[in-house]
């Protein structure tokens, strides 16, 4: 039996909760068409939501406990004795028997300052006794697989990329623009927590120095989760940037479609989900040229250098100037976003469990 660990239904939506539900959405049409002899349930905590319309992964809550860490180190493990944890969102119970975790990064290893010291040292020691115990670990990239390598040397990797066509998943809401007071292709985005990794201060501060103010507003979406990120999270103040917090994804998408130019400047990704729905919904691509980054967005981007503020301006600026480069972006990206896909990503992770016997196939 495989037991898969519900405790992203009741996060916040992220990148980590997204790939969690996309493939076992995904994994549910694969068994569906492609039936497996060996069972799976979905275990979920005591106040989340079924994922509807699954058809051959059953739902079960158990536990009772209201605290998700504790729910899924101290009740979780009780449940799954029988059978393997399959874990997709980062963390897995240190107490499970037979346990497969997703590692989604390194950041821990690599930008442990953007995290509190309890938070690095917690999941250090979980990933180190989980790379030693587990068959093997699931991670989104080759990149993110050789950075944990480094520091992982016992796991074995293997990659189960995103994807991002949940952002087509609803109709546009073009009510955000009234909101932000915005106008189509009337403004540059970008998206993602609030994580100094994201190298929002870095943005703000090179479109501040520029003319791009004078013509365009910038909109972060994005929310902030302080109680992990160990800096302020506070960033540049300028009258021109607009922060729209965290909103759904039907009017993300309307940002998305009705944007200038999206603007990834991370200085560090496992993955990276926001410029493939950027790409999705035909909006020509600017991203730092660091970690994860180029293996996922291919020749659809114009890179920069997120470290040089006048790199990540002239690329901003490139794109605006040319019509025609513009365009081919667009179409670059239109393409590059369909080498991905949730069920593609559904179909690596069952051959991993059949590579390692799990499954029947």
């Amino acid at each position: 039996m495989i037991y898969i660990n519900g405790k992203f239904l009741s996060q916040r939506t992220t990148g980590v909760q997204r790939f969690a539900l996309g493939v076992v959405e995904a994994l549910d049409r694969s068994l569906q068409s492609k039936p497996s002899c060996c069972g799976f349930e979905l275990l979920l905590p005591p106040r989340a939501k079924p994922i509807t319309g699954l058809q051959t992964i059953r739902q079960r809550h158990v536990g009772s406990m209201r605290s998700l860490p504790a729910w899924e180190q101290l009740e979780l493990p009780a449940y799954v004795s029988a059978g393997t944890l399959l874990c997709l969102a980062g963390s897995a119970p240190f107490l499970a028997r037979s346990c497969i975790p997703t590692i989604h990064d390194a950041a821990i290893y690599l930008h442990a300052q953007a995290y509190s010291r309890l938070f690095v040292a917690w999941y250090r020691l979980l990933f180190s006794h989980h790379a030693r115990r587990s068959p093997f670990v699931l991670t989104v990239s080759e990149s993110s697989a050789r950075d944990l390598a480094r520091h992982l040397p016992a796991a074995e990797f293997r990659v189960v990329p995103n994807s991002a066509e949940h952002i087509i998943g609803q109709p546009a809401d073009g009510s955000i623009m009234e909101q932000l007071k915005l106008s189509p292709q009337g403004y540059l985005l970008a998206v993602g927590s609030l994580n100094p990794t994201k190298n929002f201060a870095a943005l703000i501060e090179a479109y501040a120095a520029s003319t791009l103010t004078e013509r365009l507003p910038l909109v972060i979406v994005g929310a902030v989760n302080r109680e992990v990120f160990r800096a302020s999270c506070s960033v540049t103040d300028h009258p021109n940037v607009r922060w729209a917090g965290p909103i759904p994804d039907s009017q993300l998408r309307a940002l998305y479609e009705y944007a200038a130019i999206f603007i990834f400047p991370s200085l560090y990704e496992g993955f990276g989900i926001p410029p493939l729905e950027a790409m999705l919904c035909g909006c020509p691509v600017a991203a730092s040229n660091t970690s994860s980054i180029p293996e996922v967005c291919g020749n659809a981007a114009h890179y920069f250098d997120p470290h040089d503020l006048t790199d990540m301006r002239s690329a901003i600026e490139s794109i605006l100037e040319h019509d025609d480069y513009r365009s081919e972006l667009v179409d670059r990206g239109r393409q590059r976003v369909t080498t991905f896909s949730w069920d593609h990503a559904a179909e690596r992770l069952r051959a991993a469990l059949a590579e390692f016997k799990l499954i029947d196939c």
